[in-house]
């Protein structure tokens, strides 16, 4: 066979050829190593058994409650994840992030409570927010660091009604509600296959436990992006683009101005207390000079947690089948019979606490000391006469000294929610 003349070998050929036998060679070992970062992690995963309690700053447990030093038993870790010894590797992430580029969340229009809210019904629901604000008032803490959304999702759904819900906030670990639902998008569009990218355990310890570790596997996997050291700006630009792609997914899909594209942190998992590296250049600043300065924080209002918790409770968050798949991760019980024995339980000192232990809640939330208590719930009476979902974003640190306003203002909604309905002619 006749060799073309750009192949025969020849020292010009040679040079001519050298990039894209660079090209060739790179993506093999690309390759290689993603094979070989499939084996780094052992089949472990975090089910909050506290391990040397004594050698983990007690900050620490409380600002990672679902685990901050854990015992991984039970669970299984997705493939591809990092461990600290990766965090040396410099760049080390996937090049085809443009791939997805094109996808964004399915529901592009605006929820029926965003543009039209009326009620005859009493209370209205206005009145209903007004009551919860004067409760917070009268506990003397403050009510402008407050934003809270509530969508009656009974009857011809929906009224809704707000305080200060076009406020951006921190939202802690609730930014993981939107990575779940991410997540789904690209199993629905083919570009992540559970189990095999991401297992099912990860879902459950974000979703449900709040695990930072299962989280950063997650983001990591949506985002074809890793947690390691600093890079140029170059490749921090491209890193960052990828990174980024987790907002474009909803706000190509018209919702409000967010930034969910920083991990939660500590991840016990890599060694990363806070964070360090590309995400710590991240967080102090895009090197485009001409990025938003916001993006170096997550932020979410009550208004497009609301729109996403309505979503899901109507079976629009990608598909029926995976909206309810949400709502089974987000299940708690309100009863202290049960979650009295949760040493890390989602219930005590939020919205479920004081809440009839037969209630059923669908919930996520977050807390830190800075930043105070945030939380995003469906919450339904047992015969589905009541159903609500009810945001509140709480962002002072007096907030997260406050164990009860958040068990009471919940408790003070559901009331009247009752009463409203038992109203109806």
């Amino acid at each position: 066979m006749t060799i073309p003349f750009r192949y025969r070998l020849s020292k010009r050929t040679f040079w001519l050829d050298l990039p894209l036998i660079g090209f060739v060679v790179g993506g093999l070992v690309a390759i290689g190593r993603m094979w070989v970062a499939s084996g780094l992690a052992p089949t472990v995963s975090a089910f909050c058994t506290v391990a040397a309690a004594e050698t983990v700053a007690p900050v620490m447990v409380r600002l990672a409650p679902r685990c901050a030093a854990v015992t991984l038993v039970d669970f299984e870790r997705s493939p591809l994840t990092t461990t600290a010894d990766t965090l040396q590797e410099g760049l080390a992430f996937f090049p085809a992030v443009a791939y997805y580029d094109y996808l964004r969340y399915p529901i592009a229009v605006q929820p029926p409570f965003a543009t039209l809210a009326v009620t005859t019904q009493t209370p209205s629901l206005t009145q209903i927010i007004e009551g919860a604000v004067d409760l917070i008032a009268a506990q003397e803490l403050p009510t402008e660091s407050v934003s809270i959304s509530l969508v009656d999702l009974t009857g011809d759904c929906c009224d809704y009604a707000a305080y200060q819900d076009q406020q951006p906030r921190y939202p802690a670990s609730i930014v993981k509600l939107f990575w779940l639902v991410a997540l789904y998008g690209q199993y629905d569009a083919g570009l992540l296959q559970p189990e095999i990218d991401v297992y099912s355990d990860d879902e459950v310890l974000m979703s449900h436990y709040s695990n930072n570790g299962a989280s950063s596997r997650v983001v990591d996997a949506l985002t074809q992006t890793v947690s390691g050291d600093d890079l140029p700006p170059a490749e921090l630009q491209t890193w960052i683009d990828a990174r980024t792609k987790l907002n474009d997914y909803f706000l190509l899909a018209q919702y409000p101005d967010l930034n969910i594209a920083h991990k939660t942190f500590p991840v016990p998992d890599l060694e990363m207390a806070s964070r360090i590296g590309r995400d710590l250049q991240f967080a102090n600043g895009d090197p485009n000079p001409t990025a938003n300065a916001t993006l170096r924080r997550n932020y979410l209002t009550t208004a497009a947690v609301a729109r996403l918790l309505y979503e899901i409770d109507t079976g629009q968050a990608i598909s029926p089948e995976f909206s309810d798949r949400i709502k089974q991760h987000l299940s708690h019980s309100t009863d202290p019979a049960v979650w009295q024995q949760e040493e890390f339980n989602a219930i005590a000192g939020f919205l479920g606490e004081y809440l009839p232990p037969d209630t059923q809640l669908y919930t996520k939330l977050g807390f830190t000391f800075d930043d105070g208590r945030q939380e995003a719930a469906i919450i339904a009476s047992p015969d589905g006469q009541v159903r609500f979902a009810l945001v509140l974003f709480a962002n002072d640190p007096a907030f997260s000294e406050d164990a009860t306003i958040l068990p009471t203002v919940a408790r003070y909604i559901y009331d009247q929610m009752h009463e409203r309905q038992a109203a109806q002619p």
